[in-house]
């Protein structure tokens, strides 16, 4: 125990050391910890609930970001009225999580504040297009072992797989990798929303070495992305890499059709599509999308009787049995009652809007449309050769996308990973002023050259 003590305290004064440093460090460990690995160690606190390493690596980055304002006088970042509506909006579902009893404050800290956080504090830190340019390859390398993960999930190789809970608890998905989330379609739709990253670095590295592994990696993204067996994921996968190469089309299409040729054959030569019994069974299961129309219908009859301010927050599953009827949907038939009466939300917008109301909505709909005007401000600085505008965004913009395809078919509710990323992103997006940016001559030359090399 003395041991433990000591090398528990070694570790604690070196990490807080670098924290006081550069509040980067803590943001990228608490980035990692939401990231699949919040249950690798957990503190029990009698009366408190237990503190996993994403509650940990939250409140030590909140009280060093605190002490370093306090202490060197800093001014957080503007402008501020996106961090209004995003506030409100927290508030707002917080005050109908209390009128309910706090039953679900745990699910609103893993849908709201973890995410409006993320927001707040990568606007704050990450104010420079090199921090930008590392938080990326820090994705990049966590996607990497996704990669890694779900492959071995589908053909077994355990050895590869880490942690090993995945092995003793991810038997759920019955042949769908689940990675770290132990849930297949969380699991597809953050692969398919980080896939883009590949191309910002196929663009901007010029050795011939990093460029070989990132194609090799870009590669194995789509086998595990396919191995979820997840079509909403898919879908988000396409979305997002077709919204990256549609907003840089000058350097990144020209990466993405040759994997349009390879990934194909590979899959069917190498993966077996063609043969593969279980993607057919996923694919050809209608039953799933006739209950989850059903129950977007049900969503809506449910908001057609509390039009302003909804049901209450996490309520739909409550009084579901009330709204449940028997629904004819065109192509699809006639779907049960029975078929509709245990299927939970499964989208972030109908679903919401019968719980959170008109209200909730329109908060949430001004916070995608603040974001997409601070999007397109910055854009348009790709026309001056902007390097933050001209490769970066158009990432952020593919996630973004991937984000909202994934949520017609998943509830992020319950996640906090997903959230995180699109706030994250972001608030990056509103604070960063690249013409503040110093010192980016060696970084500039890096991009050029690699653009010659590639020319």
């Amino acid at each position: 125990m003395l041991m433990v003590c000591l090398v528990m305290l070694v570790f604690g004064s070196v990490y807080a050391y670098f924290s006081f440093r550069s509040l980067f460090l803590p943001f990228i460990v608490w980035v990692l910890a939401i990231g699949g690995f919040r249950f690798l160690w957990s503190l029990n606190v009698p009366v408190l609930p237990d503190l996993y390493i994403d509650r940990l690596a939250m409140i030590w980055l909140g009280l060093v970001f605190t002490i370093k304002f306090v202490v060197n006088r800093r001014v957080l970042r503007g402008p501020f009225l996106l961090d209004s509506l995003i506030l409100a909006n927290g508030l707002y579902i917080l005050v109908r999580v209390y009128l309910d009893g706090n039953i679900y404050f745990h699910t609103w800290t893993m849908s709201f504040l973890i995410p409006y956080s993320a927001y707040f504090l990568a606007k704050n830190i990450i104010t420079k297009t090199k921090m930008v340019r590392q938080f990326l390859w820090v994705l990049l390398i966590l996607l990497v072992y996704y990669e890694v993960i779900s492959i071995a999930e589908k053909f077994d190789i355990n050895w590869l797989i880490w942690p090993k809970r995945i092995i003793s608890e991810g038997s759920h998905w019955k042949g769908r990798s689940g990675g770290p989330y132990l849930h297949a379609p969380l699991f597809g739709t953050v692969i398919g929303m980080l896939l883009p990253i590949h191309l910002y670095f196929l663009a901007t590295v010029r050795s011939t070495s990093k460029r070989t592994l990132l194609l090799v990696s870009f590669l194995l993204c789509f086998a595990g992305l396919y191995f979820t067996y997840t079509r909403g994921a898919w879908l988000a996968g396409v979305a997002a890499l077709g919204t990256t190469v549609f907003l840089n089309r000058r350097h990144y299409l020209r990466m993405v059709m040759p994997a349009l040729i390879v990934v194909p054959l590979l899959g069917i030569f190498f993966l077996g599509i063609g043969q593969d019994t279980f993607m057919k069974e996923r694919v050809g299961n209608e039953h799933t999308i006739s209950s989850r129309l059903g129950t977007a219908v049900t969503a809506l009859r449910m908001w057609k009787a509390n039009p302003l301010l909804g049901v209450g927050f996490f309520q739909f599953r409550h009084l579901q049995k009330e709204y449940v009827q028997p629904v004819d949907i065109p192509l699809m038939g006639s779907v049960k009652y029975s078929e509709m009466l245990l299927v939970p939300i499964h989208d972030i917008y109908l679903g919401p809007l019968a719980e959170d109301g008109l209200v909730g909505a329109l908060l949430q709909g001004s916070i995608y449309l603040f974001i997409l005007l601070a999007f397109l401000k910055k854009y348009k600085k790709r026309e001056k050769n902007d390097h933050f505008a001209t490769y970066i965004l158009p990432i952020f913009g593919g996630l973004w996308i991937g984000y909202l395809v994934g949520g017609l078919a998943i509830d992020y509710r319950f996640f906090s990973i997903v959230g995180a990323l699109f706030y994250m992103f972001a608030g990056i997006t509103v604070g960063l002023d690249s013409d503040e940016d110093q010192g980016m001559e060696e970084f500039e030359d890096e991009v050029r050259g690699s653009g010659r090399q590639m020319e």
